[in-house]
């Protein structure tokens, strides 16, 4: 059953993992579900719409490439995931608990994202809408309309963030940034529809959420000033530690040996949350050695023990290489680029150790204080 679209812009609200079902578990298997019948069943103008958006969201091309528990789900059983499942997610459970009712909805919205079965009791993405392949161009057009907004009430649910940014034009996603308690920090980073509604957001004076006026930038602007202060801080901080010391003359590196095959490079990274922690978790006990990344950079290279290409085949989800629920676009470095990759760590090592033993010399090597004369005393 599909028809128009429905004028509602999908946006991401929360974590969109169900209650019931974390994305570390057995995807859903399909099972014999009753008959939902939508005779003569009615629902509210407000309600529908706001379950027709949840719904396309998590189906849509922001989300599902992402989520490791829907793509697990739509692999089962031809992509159709049963409306009990659905529910399992908080917030569309929130929204509305009623399958029938959701039958509904979808049914009337005439959405062309979204198919319901003849039997009312399973949904899924129109296959004839295929996911995007998230092409470099279309990452660069979704970071250039995304910011960052900071100095809301961390007391503000989405649907007020929603209200709140709607004021300045229609939105593709909203995400709340939570602290490792899972409460929201008063920053959001947000997606607007068009490009030339993000402009005039920015280009716009002082705003205010309440009585605090907030900082807006681009995303990618955010991601650029704290990695910057990262590491002018690391900088300060090994400044301190080896004095003047610290300037040494750059090490050139002609020739180094190196095993083939050891390093992945990870592209699309620019704008996301992403940690070097999060890259260790996935590879865990597959012999990951080394990650060169800092949060907001553009790209990763992950250097492994043995064989780079069969640890990332051991962690794929459906082909699928993801992290933190979102699909990443790797590669096996070759050539040029490998042997780049190596030169540049053989570098980094050398002047680390050259560092070092400068600092060494200018405290006296081993020694501690001084050091002692022929009679044993400390002069």
């Amino acid at each position: 059953m599909t028809a128009a679209v429905d004028s509602a812009t999908p946006v991401v609200t929360e974590n969109t993992a169900p209650n019931t079902t974390t994305t570390t578990e057995e995807p859903t298997k399909p099972t014999k579900l009753e008959v939902v019948s939508i005779e003569g069943v009615e629902v509210e103008e407000g309600v529908a719409k706001k379950v027709l958006k949840q719904l396309e969201y998590y189906f849509g091309d922001r989300n599902l490439p992402q989520d490791r528990f829907m793509l697990r789900e739509v692999a089962v059983d031809n992509g159709w995931i049963s409306l009990d499942t659905m529910l399992n997610f908080k917030r569309l459970a929130n929204i509305c608990n009623d399958k029938a009712q959701i039958a509904k909805i979808v049914t009337d919205g005439k959405s062309e994202l979204l198919q319901l079965n003849e039997e009312n009791n399973k949904i899924r993405r129109n296959p004839e809408k295929p996911l995007p392949k998230g092409t470099e161009a279309e990452k660069n057009t979704s970071n250039a309309k995304t910011v960052y907004v900071k100095g809301l009430s961390t007391d503000m649910t989405i649907d007020v963030a929603e209200q709140w940014f709607e004021e300045h034009g229609a939105m593709a996603y909203i995400k709340m940034r939570k602290d490792a308690e899972n409460k929201f920090k008063g920053s959001v980073f947000a997606e607007f529809a068009n490009q030339a509604d993000c402009d005039a957001f920015l280009a716009k004076g002082e705003l205010k959420s309440g009585d605090e006026v907030v900082t807006k930038m681009l995303r990618a602007d955010y991601y650029k000033e704290k990695n910057q202060k990262m590491k002018d801080t690391k900088n300060e901080k090994r400044s301190a530690q080896l004095g003047d010391t610290a300037a040494t003359a750059p090490v050139e590196v002609e020739n180094v040996e190196y095993e083939k095959g050891l390093v992945l490079r990870v592209d699309g990274l620019e704008g996301t949350e992403l940690t070097r922690e999060q890259f260790k978790d996935v590879f865990e006990g597959k012999g990951l050695e080394w990650v060169t990344f800092n949060k907001g950079d553009p790209k990763a290279n992950l250097r492994f023990a043995k064989s780079a290409m069969e640890a990332l085949e051991s962690v794929k989800v459906d082909g699928k290489f993801i992290v933190s629920e979102k699909e990443l676009s790797v590669t096996l470095i070759e050539g040029e680029e490998e042997e780049a990759y190596w030169k540049e760590s053989a570098r980094a090592k050398a002047e680390f150790f050259q560092r070092k033993r400068k600092g060494d010399a200018g405290r006296g090597g081993r020694s501690r204080g001084g050091f002692r004369s022929k009679r044993g005393r400390r002069e």
